[in-house]
């Protein structure tokens, strides 16, 4: 039999656990995103709206978001008031080009198109100079090889390198792979900006 404290002791445990923290493949990303205050920040898979709250909070820079999933737009508008967190389609970013100097990305995604797609529209919504920080799940080749005998070749995941030859192949520039832990890393790109040529033609 519970008591009545024991009660509220329980449900207040339950309460703090239900809270939503940052993922570690989140807080890699965090670790390696560039910002300045005031600069505009996309985060293009908002989930819970945690990392985008941390950068509203602690980088003085504004914040926009997008989901592919109502309730997850819903969860993100409660948390960040002041934030434009907006629904679209897997693979849309509904804002012009050139409006945002960092877009963060979360990729998990087995479907190489819809994978390209996102990659491309990031492109198109940054800024040139801006800076692409992908959150990847990416096994090293071994581990990858094992569980490839377990796993059928539809189900299997997006390796690093496909993901860096997609951004290579979008145009960005500068590419570089860091991992964060055994399953998960953070690949960077930038969006070139236009040569002294391009500027005086």
């Amino acid at each position: 039999m519970i008591t009545r404290i024991q009660g509220k002791t329980l449900a207040g445990e339950i309460a703090v656990r239900r809270e939503p923290r940052l993922t570690a493949l989140e807080k890699s990303m965090l670790r390696w995103v560039v910002v300045d205050p005031e600069d505009r920040l996309l985060d293009a898979n908002v989930g819970s709206g945690m990392m985008a709250e941390y950068l509203r909070r602690n980088m003085q820079c504004e914040v926009c978001g997008v989901s592919d999933r109502m309730d997850q737009v819903r969860g993100a508008r409660e948390r960040l008031r002041n934030c434009d967190i907006v629904y679209a389609p897997a693979g849309d970013i509904p804002w012009r080009e050139d409006a945002f100097d960092t877009v963060l990305m979360k990729m998990d995604a087995e479907e190489p198109e819809l994978a390209e797609r996102m990659i491309a529209e990031a492109r198109r919504v940054l800024k040139p100079g801006g800076q692409l920080i992908l959150g990847v799940m990416s096994m090293p080749r071994a581990l990858s090889a094992l569980t490839g005998l377990l796993v059928s070749e539809e189900k299997r995941r997006l390796t690093h390198r496909h993901v860096q030859a997609m951004l290579a192949n979008a145009s960005y520039e500068k590419i570089t792979w860091q991992r964060t832990g055994v399953t998960m890393g953070v690949m960077i790109g930038w969006k070139s900006k236009p040569g002294l040529d391009e500027l005086h033609s």
